[in-house]
């Protein structure tokens, strides 16, 4: 359901918006949480009411929801990811870990992976940067062949190039962006 009907139905009649609101969005609302409780300190009841706090918290700020900032989905992921990492901070706490215990937090430091979306976002960055940087046509050329999947012939038709030149131009190109990265040649 688009966002406006489902803000109607959230107005007209709040139970009937609830219920379709969470039939839509539960799924992802689940995957944010998941992704942040899912560590030694949360159980998985605590997820399940994470996720129940989340969308109670929407329609308790429904009057605060301003859908030119953002859509629903948004809305929600922002605050089934605070709400999240809220609850696993009150749950680490609550486990007896102490931050002034420099051992402790050392441990726990070491059990702790950095966002994998957030740093996989800003890796995928670098690479299209750095692929972008290659200049035409080397740039097309792997965006076409790793991107989008297309053959070495097809790309030689559309960037006007033979099928041994897309291939030396792909070779030296992955070479290029391999030692722009800390990797070896091939």
């Amino acid at each position: 359901m688009e966002d406006h009907k489902l803000l109607r139905l959230l107005h007209k009649d709040p139970n009937a918006g609830m219920e379709q609101l969470m039939n839509q969005y539960t799924g992802l609302v689940y995957t944010v949480v998941k992704s942040k409780l899912d560590n030694s300190y949360c159980a998985s009841s605590d997820i399940e009411d994470c996720v129940a706090d989340v969308f109670s918290k929407f329609y308790l700020e429904l009057s605060d929801y301003d859908p030119g900032r953002s859509s629903i989905k948004t809305y929600l992921c922002v605050i089934a990811h605070n709400h999240a990492i809220n609850t696993s901070r009150r749950r680490s706490l609550e486990s007896g870990i102490s931050l002034d215990d420099e051992h402790a937090f050392l441990q726990v430091a070491d059990e702790i992976q950095i966002d994998r979306p957030l740093a996989e976002d800003e890796f995928r960055r670098e690479v299209i940067k750095a692929v972008e940087d290659l200049g035409d046509p080397d740039s097309s050329i792997i965006f076409r062949k790793y991107y989008y999947g297309e053959s070495s012939k097809d790309i030689a038709k559309a960037v006007g190039l033979t099928v041994s030149n897309v291939d030396t131009r792909t070779h030296r190109a992955l070479n290029k962006l391999r030692k722009m990265f800390g990797g070896n040649k091939l």
